[in-house]
Formats: structure tokens, sequence, C-alpha cells
């Protein structure tokens, strides 16, 4: 019995370290990953997708505690398949203030056609894509 409640407890610490981890666009296979590089200073992230060239207000995401997103988290958006053909590029509004007010936007990042995901870096320079397929 011992034995069993050993073997079940390493199982569940192996599983819970997992679940911990960053998953990027590219783990998921679809959608649009963001990994923050911006010293921890925005409560506030949404996504802004152009369609055509058409600014299409998108997910806002806040973390569930209230806390700014720190550097090296990584913020998923899952665009569906159908969505993601029609963008052409994509932006962030981003805000110190956990409900959006005060956000200022990057500049559009364009798109190369026929992508199932990308993954980007925020940063104090702006929103640069790193991985796209």
């Amino acid at each position: 019995m011992r034995n069993l409640m050993l073997v079940a407890s390493i199982f569940i610490l192996m599983l819970l370290s997992g679940c911990g981890a960053e998953k990027t666009a590219a783990d998921h296979g679809s959608g649009l990953s963001v990994e923050m590089q911006t010293g921890g200073q925005y409560r506030h992230v949404q996504l802004i997708r152009y369609e055509n060239g058409e600014k299409v207000q998108d997910e806002s995401v806040v973390n569930a505690d209230g806390s700014p997103f720190e550097d090296g988290e990584v913020i998923w958006f899952d665009i569906q398949q159908g969505e993601w053909k029609e963008t052409t590029a994509f932006a962030l509004s981003v805000s110190t203030d956990g409900t959006g007010i005060g956000a200022r936007q990057t500049k559009p990042v364009e798109l190369e056609d026929g992508k199932q995901w990308a993954h980007a870096v925020f940063d104090d320079d702006g929103l640069t894509i790193e991985e796209a397929e």
C-alpha cells in the first residue's frame, strides 16, 4: 500500500509540474501566442486583428488575480481557423490598469498568408513575430 501511495504521489507531482508550463501557439498548433517581456508593467492586454485591412477587436486578457503579466509569461489567443485565414495583421492594446483604461496600441505587425499559428514577443520596442507556420 505504501508503494502505491508513493507512486501515486510522484505521478501527481509530475502532472502538477507539467500543468504550469507555458504553452505557445506552436504547442497548440493554432492561434497566436505572445510572450511578454515588458518588466511586468501591464495588467490588461487586448488583441486587435486586421482582416483584409479592417480593424477587428478581439479577446481581452487579464490575470485572474489582477497581477501584471510578468516577463516570460505567454498569452495564447485561440483564433479559430476561419478567423485566422482572414487575418492580415495584428496588434496589441496594453494598459497598466486592469480595466484597460489608458491603453496604448502597438503598431500592427503584418502576417504572411497561409499561416495556422504565430508566436510573437512583446517588449519595449513593440511586437515582433518570432515564429509562424
